[in-house]
């Protein structure tokens, strides 16, 4: 069976934008940013630092509005996947659940392709927020830190879950797969121990 599994929004640009900008307001010298050919892997690749390495970043945009009702970074759980029976859409859709609740959802549900925690190759995660053009936060994060089973168990175990909602600008918004997240505060004790400055990672 062929299935569009892409969740994308057309972010290419806005990525390659706002680790430019990072990097540049941060002193950080490098060659041109581009776009990874493979996205399962990474989002942007950043080469030519002074090194003379090359980082690969996962880049997510946090929405403005939720950060500010929520304070909460999204955490890519389910890419594909879809209700074996239609009528558990219903129940699960809507506002995000308890932990407690994980096993019986994902009793009712067939996966395809599970989250990035899972299978990133990226270098570095970064989360940003952006007011219009102003940048409310930038948190950078180890990817080896961010698909490891301890952290990916207190994802399961302790932080609440959600069905995505599909915007229209969303590239798979007409396919039949859902996708779903877990969120996790920023003040969260268990991520601040992980979260690192952009000067010790360039």
């Amino acid at each position: 069976m062929s299935i569009n599994i892409s969740g994308d929004f057309n972010t290419k640009n806005k990525e390659i934008d706002i680790v430019t900008r990072l990097l540049r307001d941060n002193g950080v010298y490098y060659k041109p940013i581009k776009k990874s050919s493979d996205s399962d892997n990474e989002d942007i690749i950043v080469e030519g630092l002074s090194d003379g390495r090359a980082i690969t970043i996962e880049v997510k945009e946090e929405s403005y509005s939720r950060i500010q009702k929520y304070n909460d970074l999204g955490m890519d759980y389910i890419s594909a996947f879809v209700f074996k029976n239609k009528i558990d859409e219903y129940k699960w859709k809507g506002s995000p659940k308890n932990p407690e609740e994980i096993e019986n959802f994902e009793s009712v549900i067939t996966i395809f392709k599970p989250g990035k925690i899972f299978y990133s190759k990226a270098d570095i995660w970064l989360f940003y927020c952006l007011n219009d053009d102003q940048l409310i936060f930038a948190d950078w994060f180890l990817g080896e830190d961010m698909i490891s089973i301890k952290f990916v168990e207190y994802l399961r175990s302790s932080c609440k879950f959600a069905v995505n909602n599909k915007p229209a600008a969303q590239e798979s918004h007409y396919d039949k797969h859902q996708s779903a997240t877990f969120f996790i505060n920023r003040e969260n004790p268990i991520l601040i121990s992980l979260k690192k400055n952009i000067k010790d990672i360039f």
